[in-house]
């Protein structure tokens, strides 16, 4: 890292921009704006969608939501700590950590949820601009807690040890209550080791080939 030169110092501060405004612009809902920051064949997946970036900026699911006047509101947000760039020459790999907070009501109830995160990307750089190619998801482990302090919710240990350890409350948070998982086998995370091998050996193949 202390050897590279200044053109790859500019071009790594150039990625983690990228990757870090396009994680503001999925927290807003600034669709438009996050839209120039990918290729159009780009892909992704999350815990709740698979495919091109195409479709999942064209979802109204990820739309902010009415709320009633004086009402509290369900939020998201990404609150990074930081990003790391391998970089070979046309390519990279950027890991975004981060900690993905919620705010959502679940049944009567408001809790908080965060989730330990790793926002894995591939970014290309075509006719002199980066853009991002791909983005996963790697979850590490999740908390949930009441935003008031009598609240009586709570979810039986049961219910939650259906789902994978690294994110027991952010999968039973969309399961039970936001229409259900999708490719939940498939997420990146150290509890099947395969996952994360699949995703590594994919991006190393692929930034290989620059």
């Amino acid at each position: 890292m202390a050897n590279l030169s200044d053109e790859e110092m500019f071009e790594k501060m150039r990625i983690r921009e990228l990757v870090e405004y396009d994680r503001y612009c999925c927290d807003y809902s600034h669709k438009q704006e996050e839209r120039q920051l990918w290729h159009e064949d780009g892909q992704l997946f999350t815990t709740w969608f698979k495919g091109p970036v195409s479709e999942y900026l064209g979802n109204p699911t990820i739309m902010p939501k009415p709320w009633p006047q004086g009402e509290p509101h369900e939020m998201h947000g990404h609150r990074i700590n930081n990003t790391v760039v391998w970089l070979k020459g046309t390519r990279a790999i950027a890991e975004v950590l981060c900690f993905l907070n919620f705010r959502s009501k679940l049944g009567v109830e408001w809790m908080d949820s965060q989730c330990w995160c790793r926002m894995h990307y591939r970014v290309e750089k075509r006719a002199g601009r980066w853009g991002i190619l791909y983005f996963e998801g790697i979850y590490e482990k999740d908390r949930m807690d009441p935003v008031f302090t009598d609240s009586t919710f709570q979810i039986p240990r049961t219910e939650l040890t259906k789902y994978r350890p690294i994110n027991w409350n952010m999968a039973i948070r969309r399961d039970a209550f936001m229409g259900g998982l999708k490719n939940a086998d498939q997420w990146a995370g150290a509890d099947h080791p395969e996952t994360l091998k699949r995703l590594y050996d994919e991006s190393s193949r692929w930034l290989a080939e620059e």
